[in-house]
């Protein structure tokens, strides 16, 4: 069948036109896989590799919902965060530690675990008090690597301090039913000890 000339332009602007739609398609199916791949690697260094390469990685909603971005084999879940908004960070739950998250995130009097949670956050953190942990208006805080055991310890009892600490231990939101223990760096620091090692003393100076 003949075809006239502009026929014929508007058949190959078409088509070329489903072409160029398939394309940026395939280039937004690309785009959302090396998303999602970057989401499911920040969310797996929020913790230990022993726990997190098996652990479920998903992400949370305003109403506490999750959405699986893959699906684990043990107990840990593990979030990506966003590091464009405060409070929101990579970290690695077991399940008393997401109970107690998810009662956080709830405004709840108090927390709910009937066991001592755990939550690594080896990512570091930004937050916006370590007294109050339903404040949202303080300037953000810059938090190193660290650790939570979540239970309601007693810093007083416990000889604890609980100011923020780039190094060592302290009591996060003490005085609170929401206090807990807040350790610095990661429990896979340092060396381990094999019989017949040697060990290296070490000393510093401080003031007097």
């Amino acid at each position: 069948m003949g075809m006239s000339r502009r026929e014929f332009v508007e058949t190959v602007a078409f088509a070329g036109g489903g072409a160029l739609t398939r394309s940026r398609r395939r280039l937004g199916d690309r785009m959302s896989d090396e998303i999602l791949k970057e989401k499911i690697r920040r969310a797996r260094l929020s913790g230990p590799s022993t726990v997190t390469a098996e652990a479920t990685v998903a992400e949370m909603d305003a109403q506490g919902n999750l959405s699986v971005l893959h699906q684990g084999t043990n107990d840990w879940i593990c979030f990506p965060g966003n590091e464009n908004v405060i409070g929101d960070v990579p970290m690695s739950l077991d399940p008393m530690g997401m109970q107690w998250y998810r009662d956080l995130r709830a405004r709840k009097p108090k927390p709910t675990n009937a066991a001592p949670g755990l939550i690594y956050m080896l990512c570091g953190a930004t937050q916006r008090s370590y007294t109050d942990p339903f404040d949202t208006t303080s300037p953000a805080i810059p938090i190193g690597p660290h650790w939570m055991v979540l239970w309601p310890f007693d810093a007083k009892a416990a000889g604890l301090g609980t100011i923020m600490r780039d190094a060592g231990t302290m009591v996060m939101f003490a005085g609170t039913p929401w206090a807990h223990l807040h350790i610095c760096g990661s429990p896979w620091d340092g060396s381990e000890y094999h019989p017949g090692d040697r060990a290296v003393w070490t000393m510093s100076y401080s003031r007097p």
